[in-house]
């Protein structure tokens, strides 16, 4: 019932190539040694569920969330709310930044 990050091993059978161009970007996705010495796992940024009769849910996206007045604001949580109103087809939300 608690939320797990998502990772996929990288090996020559299931590779991850990278980002085009974006060195840093890639590293900053792979994750080492995370069982043990010498594996790569690619991170997702997925946050999944596994209920009780073990189906997987998608949960919430890491970095998908924003400070806001002392508070962490999920903004798949605000989209999930805003798309219960009946009007609403359509929700995208991210943080900007207020001034002052």
């Amino acid at each position: 019932g608690k939320p797990g990050l998502l990772i996929c091993k990288i090996t020559q059978y299931a590779p991850f190539s990278g980002y085009a161009g974006a060195k840093q970007q890639t590293e900053k996705k792979q994750l080492r040694d995370v069982f043990q010495k010498g594996d790569l796992y690619f991170n997702s940024g997925d946050l999944l569920v596994i209920d009780s009769d073990n189906f997987i849910y998608f949960h919430d996206r890491t970095g998908d969330t924003f400070r806001w007045k002392g508070e962490n604001v999920s903004t798949t949580e605000v989209a999930d709310v805003l798309g219960l109103i009946d009007c609403v087809q359509e929700v995208i939300v991210y943080g900007v930044s207020v001034p002052g």
